[in-house]
């Protein structure tokens, strides 16, 4: 499968510190890959590194020619006064298509992601339902990988189906940073945990997140027996 989305060897500082250091992660057509790790380890800024948000100290990040990486932050916040169609409607100006298809395919992911109320004020929603938007909102866009950070923290049970459903059935790649260990199990294909105490500061295994874990203690059992004299 071809790499959409990767990285190569990204460090990142703050002052003194080193947040991480040498990572290297590759996203490819089909993949659905969890991130995890510690609190503080750098996950949410490894995100922002491979969004193009933020720049790594040192290291590369490489898209593939024309492939689109949309970008969903932890925090969804809109300005007063915009409702769920005209934040659609911006996210999808840039897109090369005429009025009557823009139309089309904002009513269309209006219905997708659940919204009865086109003309719902953004700010006034709750918080699962202004994440729906703001997923809505990157989705418009026709994205070839999908960057999530901690996108069920906000959701009930049914928005959380709803996305589960979504990324299973998307034709898209998504990167997918969270906590929730069952999402990850239901939605993940490959899963990447950041931690300084694997080499390269990652540890990297394909499958479920019941696989992760099972490889994941054979790798640190392996790894203790060598160290052992």
């Amino acid at each position: 499968m071809a790499v959409l989305l990767s990285c190569e060897s990204v460090s990142k500082r703050y002052g003194a510190r080193p947040l991480f250091e040498g990572l290297s992660l590759a996203i490819s057509d089909g993949d659905r890959v969890g991130l995890i790790g510690p609190n503080g380890s750098g996950k949410s800024t490894l995100m922002e590194i491979l969004a193009g948000s933020k720049e790594p100290d040192s290291g590369t990040v490489s898209v593939r020619k024309l492939v689109r990486a949309a970008y969903v932050p932890q925090d969804s916040v809109f300005p007063a006064g915009v409702t769920v169609r005209t934040v659609l409607e911006s996210a999808s100006a840039g897109l090369p298509i005429d009025e009557h298809e823009r139309d089309a395919l904002v009513s269309g992911t209006i219905g997708r992601a659940g919204f009865f109320d086109a003309e719902a004020e953004a700010s006034s929603l709750s918080g699962g339902w202004r994440k729906r938007l703001a997923i809505a909102a990157e989705l418009v866009k026709a994205p070839d990988v999908l960057l999530l950070d901690e996108p069920t923290n906000p959701l009930d049970l049914e928005g959380i189906l709803w996305l589960e459903k979504l990324l299973v059935s998307a034709r898209f790649a998504s990167l997918i940073v969270s906590h929730d260990r069952y999402f990850l199990e239901n939605v993940a294909t490959q899963m990447a945990e950041i931690n300084r105490a694997y080499p390269g500061g990652m540890f990297y295994a394909s499958g479920h997140y019941a696989d992760f874990l099972e490889k994941k203690e054979s790798f640190l059992h392996a790894q203790a027996q060598h160290q052992d004299p």
